[in-house]
């Protein structure tokens, strides 16, 4: 297959992957031949992404029984993410509802994931996270935890005092499983996304400490939208066949993955879909606006 030249920062600056809700971990399931498409995409770009951030739905998951559950890890790690040197290019993985839905899958994740950092909330250490990487930081939000209630909770607290503790990071990305605002005009919560005085409170959080963007997935869409000079970026295209009201919803989805930079001029993105065609381009710059262009 032929490369694809990669999207290149603009001087000092960081290349990354977004994608997520593949729901796949299942040998010969329904959205492990879409997930592969999309991983052979990434392996095609030139040069490969620094680093991925994957908000969740990994596996399919949501099952009581733990050594099933573990089979699925396993799958998804040993043959569908058998390509990737995690040592060289990271995975920034987050909770979600099928990875996280309980004591057990929580235990689960943080036994598949031994190389997250234990710097999160006491309570939710292997769960919530962050990562330094020069003047960038990655903050890996939980909005699963079932000590705050499960699906669509999230705190704060610990949130705050991590970006003030990193004030002098230049680019800051929170990412997480559930948008904080509505995407596609699916706003029920804690369905679709964080209860709203819960997503009000973490939006004024990443408002004070001027984050860059949310990372987001949970509806299988992509979408971009800013509010109080911070992008919510949802990316939910990354294999799963299933949605609200079926296999996404709303017109001209696809499944994909997002490609980005960061660096002086902000956050430019742009989404690949199965095929590596480009579909639609983002740039980001608080203070500047947002610009979208659907190219397919």
């Amino acid at each position: 297959m032929m490369p694809i030249p990669s999207l290149t920062p603009r001087g000092p600056g960081h290349r990354f992957i977004a994608y997520g809700d593949c729901c796949s971990g299942t040998p010969g399931g329904p959205h492990e031949k879409i997930f592969a498409s999309l991983n052979a995409v990434i392996q095609r770009l030139d040069p490969r992404p620094e680093f991925i951030l994957f908000p969740g739905d990994h596996i399919f998951g949501s099952i009581p029984d733990a050594d099933t559950l573990r089979a699925q890890w396993r799958y998804f790690f040993d043959h569908e993410m058998a390509w990737l040197d995690r040592g060289a290019v990271p995975i920034y993985s987050t909770t979600s509802n099928h990875n996280t839905y309980s004591p057990m899958s929580e235990a689960m994740f943080r036994e598949i994931f031994p190389d997250i950092p234990r710097n999160g909330p006491p309570d939710q250490l292997g769960l919530s996270y962050w990562v330094r990487r020069g003047d960038l930081l990655v903050v890996a939000a939980n909005t699963s935890f079932t000590g705050l209630g499960g699906n669509g909770h999230v705190e704060t607290a610990w949130l705050d005092r991590v970006l003030a503790d990193h004030a002098d990071a230049k680019h800051k990305l929170v990412t997480a499983h559930y948008p904080v605002w509505p995407v596609n005009g699916y706003g029920e919560s804690p369905l679709w996304r964080i209860v709203p005085d819960e997503g009000r409170a973490f939006w004024v959080v990443l408002v004070r400490h001027r984050v860059t963007a949310y990372v987001c997935s949970h509806v299988i869409a992509f979408d971009a939208q800013a509010h109080d000079g911070v992008l919510q970026l949802t990316t939910g295209g990354a294999g799963t066949i299933y949605g609200p009201g079926g296999f996404m919803d709303g017109p001209g989805e696809y499944h994909h993955l997002v490609e980005g930079v960061l660096d002086a001029d902000g956050l430019r993105c742009r989404t690949l879909d199965t095929t590596g065609a480009v579909r639609e381009e983002l740039h980001w710059r608080a203070g500047a606006g947002l610009s979208l262009r659907r190219l397919s």
